[in-house]
Order: C-alpha cells, then structure tokens, then sequence
C-alpha cells in the first residue's frame, strides 16, 4: 500500500524534474513504474518530453572528477552533462 507521503514525494521529485522514474522509486519506496506513473496521472502532472539520443559514447572519469560528480550530479547524469554543456557552449 502506497502512503500519502510516498505519493507527494514522488509528485514533488517528479516536478523538480533531476531525478530519473527508477531514482524516484528508490527514494520512495515504490516498487513499480507503473505505480509512480498512476500517481502523476491522478495528480494531473504532465509528462516530462522525451529526450532523443542521438550520439552515445563511453567515458572514464578521473578521480577528482568522479568526486565532484557525486557530490553535484544529481538524478540522470547524461541529462545533467547534456545541460552543463549547453550552458557552458551555446
């Protein structure tokens, strides 16, 4: 059974828009997609737009580097480094 404070958390991470379906099931203890996505339904918050991939790559990080990622990379990381670098470069 999903709790009141399980169902507003999922709503307000969904809304904050960092953390990806899987990360929000994590940090509220809700075991299905399924179950996050009825919540949003039932609240009437609108999907998050899809993003399209259209390059992959393989990366290694340095030690530095990995410390500062776990310390300001929050939720889906690809979505995180995609934003830096069209901030930074556009």
């Amino acid at each position: 059974m999903i709790t009141t404070d399980q169902q507003l958390l999922c709503e307000k991470l969904y809304k904050q828009g960092k953390l990806t379906i899987k990360q929000i099931m994590a940090k509220t203890g809700i075991r299905s997609e399924q179950t996050v996505y009825r919540i949003l339904d039932a609240a009437n918050i609108p999907r998050r737009p899809n993003r399209t991939t259209v390059l992959k790559k393989t990366i290694s990080f340095d030690k530095e580097t990995a410390k500062i990622l776990e310390k300001h990379a929050e939720g889906n990381l690809s979505k995180w480094i995609c934003d830096l670098i069209k901030r930074n470069y556009i």
